[in-house]
């Protein structure tokens, strides 16, 4: 099949027309605040990993205080790993994994996915970053308070009616965020960041690339 050339102002009103409803999309998805990031749900108290000490703790264990590995699991599983907090846990305690027996070191994750997955930020309750990340396809963990103990829970999205959607370990649910820990101005200590070899994720690289994508098809008809 042959095609003809498109003449010039026919090219402009086709990029015009590609932009405006790419921008009406974006617009559409910023205003709705949902994102379609499916994170399975892990529970560091599952009867499978549970009982397992934390590291080389004489005290704690999975089921204790096994929240950080947990979730950090959960997100591997999220980028494709087949792994599990019982698997990550046995390779943290033989590879110096963890300081002081049983606190995790977040850089070591880079090891355990041979650079898949890399830790790339221990950063403050910065909400602006939170959306970046999660626009971007890639899931946050967050130290919350629970119970007043240090908690950690992952970020995988927004809810239709509106704000954060958490996996929380403790609680083995995903429930919003607001529900449980309040106002994530308030509730939310501090995060921890990470990069995926392949940047653009499961999501396709978030919104933005709506646009880019328009544009590009009309080029392809040049």
């Amino acid at each position: 099949m042959k095609f003809h050339l498109l003449s010039g102002s026919l090219r402009l009103t086709l990029v015009a027309s590609a932009i405006a409803v790419a921008a009406t999309l974006f617009g559409q998805a910023g205003a709705l605040a949902d994102s379609s990031t499916s994170i399975a749900v892990m529970g560091q108290q599952d009867g499978a990993w549970a009982g397992a000490p934390l590291g080389t703790s004489t005290t704690d264990t999975i089921g204790s205080a096994g929240c950080a590995i947990t979730s950090v699991a959960m997100m591997l599983r999220y980028y494709g790993m087949n792994t599990d907090p019982g698997a990550f846990n046995a390779w943290l305690t033989v590879a110096s994994g963890y300081a002081f027996d049983d606190q995790l070191i977040w850089s070591a994750v880079d090891g355990y996915t041979v650079g898949r997955v890399r830790f790339s930020g221990w950063l403050g309750a910065d909400l602006g970053l939170i959306d970046n990340e999660l626009d971007a396809g890639r899931p946050v963990v967050a130290e919350v308070q629970l119970y007043g103990n240090q908690h950690f829970v992952l970020l995988t999205g927004y809810s239709a009616e509106g704000g954060l959607v958490i996996n929380d370990p403790w609680f083995a649910d995903s429930v919003r965020f607001n529900d449980r820990y309040g106002d994530p101005a308030s509730g939310i200590v501090s995060i921890r960041t990470f990069m995926p070899a392949d940047p653009g994720g499961q999501r396709g690289g978030g919104r933005v690339s709506w646009l880019a994508n328009a544009i590009a098809a009309v080029h392809l008809s040049q």
